[in-house]
């Protein structure tokens, strides 16, 4: 039993895609459009033109409006510097341009580090007056490294606020502070809160935004994940709940829909014992509760998604709502000699309604050659794979179970179907390519297929094979 009720796995029946809340959308969209703004006039890895990359003492002078901004950089250094850069997140720049208070000014921030001060990280707010910008405010923390930048209204004034995680490389340990304006100034408040997963979203649909955190197990530290918000200069927590305490790391995070109607985060841990496990969480607006439904708390763990390989949670089909990685060992395999390609992926939607996870689709991956591959239904439980890495072929096999009355023993029957990448040379010169047919040319790659055994009764189109093939770079 899970949250009082029995977790349902089932297919998904017909659906309609749900729409993203606008503000969400807007969100997930800015970091993408800022980068590729900044890009068209800078060159390196800064987002401005002259910055240096990390490291670098004292970077070269930009010109124009990026010349201003950095001369209050400058300023406040009083000195040499180093440009710091934030290490995960959608926010990846040591200076990033955000519209704080609604007025369509963008406000500036910048991470730095002064030459004689190895343990503490600065950050500067600075806002454009007439034609100069002025520093609102330039704040200190003993952090080695910029963890995580995030904005959002979380305490309910109308304007967005700055959530920054600070971290450490050596300790692992993390911290958040939330930056807002107030009467012209920068304000810093110290939420004293760690978290191994961070996340800002409105999810009570209440119009403001909340912080998301997730911890593991750690110390005396519980693993737990917490909803929280500041009203009155203070935190407010909203609620927790507990998360697998196997899980020693988390390696993938994905926030937005879950289904067409519910929001939530989803997150990708390694496990303590080996393997990989999938949780999510959620705010159940009718009990005003964090739950994570997959938990098992009687052993406050995780089995519908252990697995032992590391697929990540994504949307894998486009239609804006996350699914959930369940892979099973195909036949023929044991967990000792399964390969990449020998698991079959089911990805599930959870269902918050009904409490039910759903399967949208069935796939083998092939991370090397970086495609995967649909499977349809009627091959579910009836065939299995070989992959060959000289020839960058994968084959599908019928299974055959064993039949005691044919004296027939488990294990592979008649090919299926071959899936392999030619370089551009070979493709062209025709070498080895009879009887395939051309599925994506890509990268000077020709990924092609061909029938292997066209008149079984599991064989599929060449269009459907067509249909079923996808880059993972194409998702």
């Amino acid at each position: 039993m899970i949250n009082k009720h029995p977790l349902d796995i089932r297919m998904l029946k017909s659906r309609t895609s749900g729409e993203y809340r606008r503000k969400f959308a807007l969100r997930r969209a800015l970091p993408a459009l800022l980068t590729a703004f900044f890009l068209i006039f800078s060159t390196g890895c800064s987002t401005f033109s002259g910055f240096s990359a990390e490291g670098t003492m004292r970077p070269p002078r930009p010109t124009g409006e990026k010349s201003a901004i950095y001369s209050v950089l400058e300023t406040v250094a009083a000195g040499a510097f180093t440009l710091k850069y934030p290490t995960s997140g959608d926010y990846r720049s040591a200076i990033i341009t955000e519209d704080l208070d609604g007025d369509n000014q963008q406000e500036a921030m910048a991470f730095y580090q002064k030459a004689d001060e190895a343990a503490i990280i600065r950050v500067v707010f600075m806002r454009k007056a007439g034609d100069a910008w002025q520093s609102l405010g330039d704040f200190t923390n003993t952090a080695t490294q910029v963890d995580k930048v995030a904005f959002g209204d979380v305490n309910g004034d109308g304007d967005q606020e700055v959530i920054i995680g600070w971290g450490s490389a050596q300790t692992g340990s993390t911290s958040l502070c939330v930056y807002s304006i107030e009467k012209g100034k920068m304000k810093e408040l110290n939420l004293d809160q760690s978290y191994s997963q961070m996340a800002v979203m409105d999810f009570d649909g209440d119009g403001f935004d909340e912080i998301f955190t997730a911890n593991v197990a750690l110390g005396e530290q519980p693993a737990l994940s917490s909803l929280f918000r500041i009203r009155s200069g203070a935190i407010e927590i909203m609620g927790t709940a507990k998360m697998d305490k196997t899980v020693t790391r988390y390696i993938n995070m994905q926030v937005g829909l879950l289904n067409e109607t519910q929001y939530g985060i989803v997150l990708d841990g390694a496990r303590s014992n080996a393997g990989y496990v999938t949780e999510v969480v959620y705010w159940n607006q009718e009990n005003k509760k964090l739950e994570t439904p997959l938990l098992d708390e009687n052993h406050q763990s995780v089995s519908f998604t252990v697995r032992t390989n590391n697929i990540l949670s994504r949307d894998v089909n486009g239609d804006r709502i996350i699914e959930l990685p369940i892979a099973t060992i195909l036949p023929g395999f044991t967990a000792q000699t399964a390969g990449e390609t020998s698991y079959v992926t089911d990805w599930m939607r959870y269902d918050a309604l009904s409490n039910t996870l759903e399967r949208v689709m069935s796939t083998v991956t092939n991370g090397t050659d970086e495609y995967w591959f649909l499977i349809p239904d009627m091959w579910k439980g009836a065939i299995t794979t070989e992959y060959e890495a000289e020839t960058r072929s994968m084959t599908f096999y019928r299974w055959e179970e064993e039949d005691p009355q044919k004296n027939q023993k488990a294990g592979k029957g008649k090919p299926l179907l071959q899936i392999r990448v030619f370089t551009q040379k070979q493709w062209s010169a025709g070498k080895d390519t009879q009887g395939y047919f051309e599925l994506v040319d890509n990268n000077n790659l020709v990924y092609a297929a061909r029938n292997l055994s066209p008149q079984d009764d599991l064989s599929m189109s060449d269009s459907d094979v067509r249909n079923s093939f996808r880059l993972v770079k194409q998702e």
